[in-house]
């Protein structure tokens, strides 16, 4: 027995000094698809901010604060709106520079209304798409696909990751 939990010790020591971690962020267009209840503008200018942790071979957890930028109703008002998430972020490799990742988790997302009410804050699935390429070993080119409040709201952007 004490050879098996030695074994099982060593392999968890073993993937906790090879785990990386990392952080990006990327820039990008923002859309709100629910329906405004009269004229507005869906889309802005965003950001996403992450950092992430290699847990298993393919396998991250990510922290991230996502700005969707502002939705302007023309006859005036607008509504701010941002998410905190909690992901597992899967990676596939097509080639040694070029990998994939989906995302999926909970998102906090909140909204900031200016001259108009806005809904409760309220939690979420949270979700994206990407890919990466490597330019080298810890820095990384990628473009994401993020949704939040079931979907309601999105990013679309490219950005920059660093190894650590």
């Amino acid at each position: 027995m004490k050879k098996i939990l030695s074994a099982v010790a060593l392999a968890a020591a073993c993937g906790v000094a090879s785990a990386q971690g990392y952080a990006g962020a990327l820039i990008g267009m923002t859309e709100y698809t629910e329906d405004c209840p009269v004229a507005c503008d869906k889309s802005d200018t965003g950001f996403k901010i992450y950092g992430g942790y290699e847990v298993m071979p393919n396998l991250s957890v990510e922290v991230a604060y996502t700005d969707f930028g502002t939705l302007k109703f023309n006859a005036g008002g607008s509504i701010e709106g941002y998410a905190v998430s909690a992901v597992a972020a899967y990676r596939y490799a097509f080639t040694n520079e070029l990998s994939g990742v989906g995302r999926l988790g909970l998102g906090y997302f909140s909204q900031n209304g200016k001259g108009i009410p806005t809904e409760d804050d309220e939690f979420g699935l949270y979700a994206g798409l990407g890919i990466e390429y490597a330019i080298n070993a810890d820095f990384k080119v990628v473009g994401a696909f993020d949704l939040a409040k079931d979907g309601d709201v999105h990013i679309f952007g490219i950005g920059a990751q660093m190894g650590f």
